[in-house]
């Protein structure tokens, strides 16, 4: 759905950047900073919504985190504020996944590097530096998944969106088989099939397990101990629910207003 009124009312509805609200060089300002486009917050986690991210990403402890925008074809990994990417081996393993997915989903069209350094503007407290940064996460990505280079500056809809059914089912068919390569290669980039992880392999959870609450505390792989976030599955249908309620209310809202004003649009999802 296209919003018109930019961010200011769909960012958490009060004009926050949830990418720009984590703590890792949170609250920076670039020279070009436009409070409607990257409004950090009134400090570092003032918002639900990354408070609860970071809580289930601190206790549940993955080990690849994927934040996906659109608005260019990229694959990127840390950092955001700075044009650097990590030194050692790391980020060479990163990197080497990013190559593997570059040739065989984006089929070489995608930017491969760090953010700050690819995309033309540093970006500050965003998710991706905080989970590489602080949560450790040994494989932290932000992918673009779709970009129309072509498209006006002012149709930002085009810009961001797949407008016609057949580039919708390429982003979605490509995209969605880059996780399963993600599933498949991350393994062994990890070696979490070694002798250790093996040996620790009765002290994994699932995330079934995590979500229906049967642990209420466990350690981290770095030995701290960190509170687990007690959701329950019943919790869970009900946000589920209710989000399925929300997006038939606005789409009946979007569809009343485009009958009103007599405007033809094209479904993004053939039906």
């Amino acid at each position: 759905m296209e919003n018109l009124n930019g961010r200011k009312l769909v960012e958490a509805g009060r004009g926050v950047d949830l990418n720009r609200n984590w703590s890792v060089d949170w609250g920076k300002k670039e020279k070009d900073y436009d409070p409607y486009e990257e409004n950090p917050g009134t400090a570092a986690f003032s918002e639900p919504e990354t408070q609860i991210m970071r809580k289930l990403a601190l206790s549940f402890d993955p080990h690849v985190w994927v934040n996906v925008h659109s608005g260019m074809e990229a694959l990127f990994m840390p950092y955001d504020h700075r044009n650097t990417t990590p030194v050692g081996l790391p980020s060479h393993q990163m990197r080497l996944l990013l190559e593997e997915l570059n040739k065989v989903h984006c089929h070489k069209r995608c930017i491969i590097g760090s953010g700050g350094g690819s995309v033309g503007y540093l970006a500050h407290g965003t998710a991706t530096d905080y989970m590489y940064d602080v949560v450790r996460v040994p494989m932290a990505f932000t992918f673009e998944i779709y970009g129309d280079s072509s498209a006006s500056t002012k149709d930002c809809f085009k810009m961001f969106n797949p407008v016609d059914h057949t580039t919708f089912k390429r982003v979605l068919n490509d995209w969605s088989a880059a996780f399963f390569t993600i599933f498949k290669l991350v393994p062994h980039q990890l070696d979490v099939h070694s002798k250790a992880a093996l040996a620790n392999l009765d002290k994994w959870v699932s995330i079934d397990e995590y979500f229906d609450g049967y642990l209420m505390g466990r350690r981290n792989r770095y030995g701290k101990t960190m509170e687990v976030l007690e959701v329950g599955m019943q919790e869970i249908r009900t946000y589920f629910r209710l989000f399925l309620l929300s997006s038939v209310l606005l789409l009946f809202m979007f569809c009343s207003r485009v009958a009103k004003s007599g405007r033809q649009i094209v479904s993004a999802i053939p039906l």
